[in-house]
């Protein structure tokens, strides 16, 4: 990529992959076709934006994290289905994200954007989205339609910071240039299909992230998990993505408890673990009840608040038939203000028990007692939600909407008032 500053440095000229264009400080270009060159027969095509951000003291262009290119696909990789269907998008509504995670969380947590980049990178997510979106509604070829819009989600963890006076990123100019604004896609779409039985549904809510619980940290500190030195490298998601080493400080013949991933707590049981020395049974049920008290008794020592909610058991958690290797022991859920710690769903072992969280990923529901981060319902049909509702309802009031006896036992149950 050739970089050309203008002699009176008012514009930057990009030369890269075929592509010649000029940015002025706070111009974004359109979408900019990149050829990726593996060898003499193989290439891979990719699609992305850039913006110019300043030009002086020194120069900072952004470019948005690269796409498939959905005209040029490799042979045999498919992003739709049928396989088509996105060329036939493309035809229609021009270039888009073809990424499953469209919002680029990732260069703001790392400083190389800032507020505005992101947003006007949602902003233009959205609005290509309620193009297509519009396209479909003005068609008649379909009996369900369902549309997924995750920018709600991904702004809601990037800014909240500024909706809450108590997050430690929180500042007062922050919030009042950024706790924004949401939009009308609901209305727009009732307008466009007034007769349509319309269902708005998420699967969650938000909550403030101010500070993290490591839970394989109070593990140790409480004598469930013994380590054989310090581990001095905290984790990343480097670590995670490229399957590095971890736990490697633990001594597992003196280990009854260890947390993975979002907090989920897995007993070091004899016969289910490689090196397990937890016996199935009454040590078994032992161990669990301990871990479930200490950690619903736990008190932050610089907030004088309880960090963990409740801790849900297996049986409690799920019902039916379960994997009894792969679901935990223990789920804990935190409290409003706190999220498993960066560490422990990294997979490593924190410093301290608890500690505030200094990301940009301010918000968050993952790890929360489900009460305090319930999800929305919104519907033009009638429906009955006097003893509540949940999501596995979802899919049983469609399928009563439509008359169609469901082939297998569903949890939920159609909400469609009688």
């Amino acid at each position: 990529m050739q970089l050309t500053v203008a002699a009176d440095r008012k514009s930057l000229r990009i030369r890269v992959s075929g592509n010649d264009l000029t940015l002025k400080p706070g111009e974004w270009s359109g979408w900019e076709r990149f050829t990726f060159p593996f060898n003499s027969l193989i290439k891979v095509r990719g699609i992305g934006r850039f913006r110019l951000l300043a030009l002086d003291p020194e120069v900072k262009l952004y470019l948005s994290p690269i796409d498939f290119d959905p005209e040029h696909l490799p042979p045999g990789f498919d992003i739709t289905t049928p396989s088509g269907f996105v060329r036939s998008l493309t035809r229609e509504h021009g270039l888009f994200k073809t990424r499953g995670w469209m919002i680029d969380t990732w260069s703001l947590t790392s400083g190389t954007c800032d507020e505005q980049t992101f947003l006007d990178d949602v902003k233009m997510t959205v609005d290509k989205e309620k193009e297509i979106l519009a396209g479909a509604l003005a068609k008649d070829d379909w009996d369900v339609l369902v549309h997924y819009f995750e920018f709600p989600d991904r702004v809601q963890h990037m800014m909240f910071r500024y909706f809450d006076p108590k997050h430690p990123l929180y500042t007062a100019d922050g919030a009042a240039k950024w706790a924004g604004s949401m939009d009308g896609l609901v209305g727009d779409v009732m307008q466009k299909q007034p007769d349509a039985a319309l269902m708005v549904v998420s699967d969650h809510g938000f909550a403030s992230f101010r500070r993290g619980m490591n839970y394989n940290t109070w593990l140790v500190k409480n004598g469930y998990m013994t380590l054989t030195g310090e581990d001095a490298k905290r984790k990343n998601l480097e670590d995670l993505f490229d399957q590095g080493d971890f736990f490697v400080n633990v001594d597992w013949s003196r280990t009854k408890a260890y947390a993975l991933g979002l907090g989920q707590i897995y007993i070091n049981l004899a016969g289910r673990e490689g090196k397990g020395i937890v016996q199935p049974g009454a040590e078994y049920q032992r161990v669990t009840a301990e871990i479930k008290q200490g950690l619903e008794a736990f008190v932050d020592p610089d907030t004088g608040e309880r960090p963990v909610a409740h801790v849900f058991t297996r049986d409690e958690a799920y019902h039916g038939v379960y994997d009894p290797v792969l679901i935990p022991d223990l789920i804990p859920s935190n409290n409003e203000g706190y999220r498993v710690g960066w560490q422990d769903s990294l997979g490593g072992i924190g410093k301290a028990i608890v500690e505030p969280n200094a990301e940009i990923w301010s918000g968050d529901h993952c790890s929360v007692y489900p009460p305090l981060v319930q999800g929305i319902l919104f519907s033009s049909l009638k429906l009955d939600t006097a003893s509540g509702a949940y999501m596995g309802d979802v899919m049983p009031t469609l399928l009563a909407l439509y008359g169609v006896k469901p082939t297998t036992n569903l949890d939920g149950r159609s909400l469609l008032a009688k």
